[in-house]
């Protein structure tokens, strides 16, 4: 038996040639290599991994923990119908909708800026028919960037009157798997438009209140007391207006919309010199100077009433609006403006006596 020779290092000729506690290497089955390629195994991958691109986190998780959610309503679908009936329609803020390049719906204050007195013979119009020509390249060419990533962009309306008006408007787009459609929202305007002493205006539709109408009234009264001796004097008329079913849209929560609709319509509808007013117990006044003669009075009473038998349309129904109107005139039988308003609400309490839309005129024989 051959002695073990000691030394004081290790035993590198052992230790090179494995030792003795070193097991010698076992053969493994490496035929499944072969296979590599049908398997759909990459040698060469193996040798050579990828390197994958580790994304950093944005700096907004990083701080929290909690996953960022959507809001539990961004992905509800809601009815247009009574986004348009209860938040469009009274909108502030001009609102057109456009389908298939038609014009299908303006709020009240888009029809305001536009100076529109009939929605509904708009409807089906050309939508660039009220976009000033110079800026219909830039609508054409923008209204992809607005309807996908938000971009607002001013945009020159071409008004009935004839005036152009910039507005900043935003886009939304609409759903619809057989027509382009989409929403324009305008910036608010009407904050800049209000008068400045806001106390002489009624805040809902920005007419003159009953006060200031009182002072048109007499000045109105004054300039015909005043004037030459020679010219005859024109008739001044003065007409306070109830609405008696003002309940009925109250509780279909369309009293405010009703009010700003009527307001709009006696204003475009009546002569660019009367003075359409809201009043404090009934709901408008309107002061009708420079009248002619009698004949002429009958025609504006007439035009007067038959605004109200036109009802007050929303997007889809027409409301009937049941008024009762009393009326003065100056100089005979009112001989002051204080008179003109006297008799006026005389005249009205006595139009409430008769069922539906009333007016009555003040006569002096009859009290009313």
């Amino acid at each position: 038996m051959r002695q073990q020779k000691k030394i004081n290092g290790p035993d590198w000729e052992n230790f090179l040639e494995g030792g003795e506690n070193v097991r010698p290497a076992e053969k493994k089955d490496a035929d499944f290599i072969k296979d590599a390629e049908v398997l759909g195994i990459d040698l060469n991958g193996l040798e050579t991994p990828e390197k994958k691109e580790i994304k950093s986190m944005p700096e907004e998780n990083r701080k929290s923990k909690t996953p960022v959610r959507k809001a539990f309503w961004e992905d509800l679908d809601v009815n247009l119908a009574d986004i348009v009936n209860y938040v469009l329609d009274s909108s502030e803020r001009p609102v057109i909708m456009v389908s298939d390049d038609k014009a299908v719906y303006f709020n009240y204050a888009a029809m305001q800026l536009l100076e529109i007195t009939d929605s509904k013979a708009m409807v089906g119009e050309p939508f660039l028919s009220f976009v000033d020509k110079n800026d219909w390249n830039l609508m054409a060419e923008n209204i992809g960037e607005m309807l996908t990533n938000a971009k607002k962009l001013s945009i020159k309306m071409h008004t009935a009157g004839g005036k152009s008006v910039a507005v900043d408007f935003q886009a939304i787009y609409l759903p619809d798997s057989t027509r382009f459609s989409f929403i324009l929202i305008g910036a608010h305007i009407s904050k800049s438009n209000k008068p400045f002493f806001n106390n002489l205006y009624d805040e809902l539709t920005g007419l003159p209140n009953f006060f200031l109408f009182e002072d048109r009234v007499q000045m109105a009264v004054n300039n015909e007391n005043y004037k030459d001796s020679r010219l005859p004097k024109d008739f001044i008329a003065v007409a306070a207006v109830n609405i008696e079913n003002l309940e009925m849209f109250r509780k279909l929560h369309l009293e405010d919309f009703a009010i700003k609709k009527l307001a709009n319509t006696l204003v475009f509808s009546l002569k660019k010199n009367y003075t359409v007013a809201r009043g404090l117990k009934y709901s408008f006044w309107i002061l009708m100077p420079d009248i002619l003669n009698l004949h002429d009075l009958d025609v504006e009473m007439e035009k007067l009433l038959s605004i109200f038998r036109e009802g007050v349309t929303d997007y889809f129904t027409t409301h009937e609006v049941i008024v009762s109107i009393g009326a003065s005139v100056f100089p005979k039988p009112a001989r002051s403006a204080k008179k003109l308003v006297e008799q006026a609400i005389a005249a009205l309490k006595e139009a409430q006596k008769t069922k539906g839309s009333s007016l009555e005129v003040f006569d002096n024989e009859k009290g009313s």
